[in-house]
């Protein structure tokens, strides 16, 4: 009788195991180029999009952003202060004729990312961006395709600079099999600044699957064969 419900526990333990490994909040981690991805190098994917607001828009497909505006010199903006992936010390001299814009916005109220399956075909099932400025503390939110949320991460990296500088840039990000509605970040005090807005979905030839409930089902039949296998055996 022990043995029986010891066996079981292990099988539960395992379903439930297999019934959460298929979200992961990424970061926040240390991000200098593109090559710091958690997705990098951008294998695998039926379709990836990296935004870096260079050409002053968020122009890729899919995605919307609920407030902000991209942070060119011509938009009121000191170069010195642009705070790009990489780029320390702030746009150089030059304005437009140097790329390097960042999407800017209210720390208090955040920016969020929403991504349109219809325009994409599919939503996305990795998706993150790079806090490069802003203060206090860094909250980071991701929802998966009914809206739902996939957990919250939080930071406090912030180096009280306003002048460009990289090493305080981290990426935040999530995975989710079924899919990633939106992702949403904001910081407690001042403005923000996000760049490098990556999206994917990775093997994704048909219909994004959601394999999590069914296998969860799947384990726990497997469970109550074993106990009528159990129960045969005894008779």
């Amino acid at each position: 009788m022990r043995l029986s419900k010891f066996v079981s526990l292990v099988f539960l333990i395992i379903a439930l195991a297999a019934f959460s490994a298929h979200a992961a909040l990424l970061g926040p981690s240390a991000y200098i180029t593109s090559a710091d991805s958690p997705f990098f190098p951008f294998g695998g994917f039926t379709y990836f999009h990296l935004e870096n607001f260079d050409d002053h828009l968020l122009n890729t497909p899919g995605v919307s952003v609920t407030a902000g505006t991209f942070s060119a010199a011509n938009s009121g903006f000191s170069g010195s202060i642009i705070d790009q992936v990489g780029l320390n010390g702030g746009c150089p001299a030059g304005g437009l004729s140097v790329a390097c814009d960042t999407w800017f916005g209210s720390g208090q109220t955040g920016l969020t990312f929403t991504f349109n399956a219809g325009a994409l075909g599919q939503l996305p099932n990795a998706a993150g961006l790079v806090w490069t400025d802003g203060a206090g503390t860094i909250t980071f939110e991701a929802f998966d395709q009914n809206g739902n949320s996939l957990g919250t991460l939080t930071g406090n990296h912030a180096d009280g600079s306003f002048f460009g500088t990289i090493a305080d840039d981290r990426f935040y990000g999530a995975t989710n099999s079924g899919g990633i509605s939106k992702i949403f970040i904001s910081n407690s005090s001042g403005g923000i600044e996000v760049d490098d807005l990556q999206y994917g979905c990775r093997d994704c030839g048909g219909p994004v699957a959601t394999p999590e409930p069914s296998t969860l089902l799947l384990m726990l039949s497997g469970l109550a064969g074993f106990g009528a296998m159990k129960r045969k055996l005894r008779q």
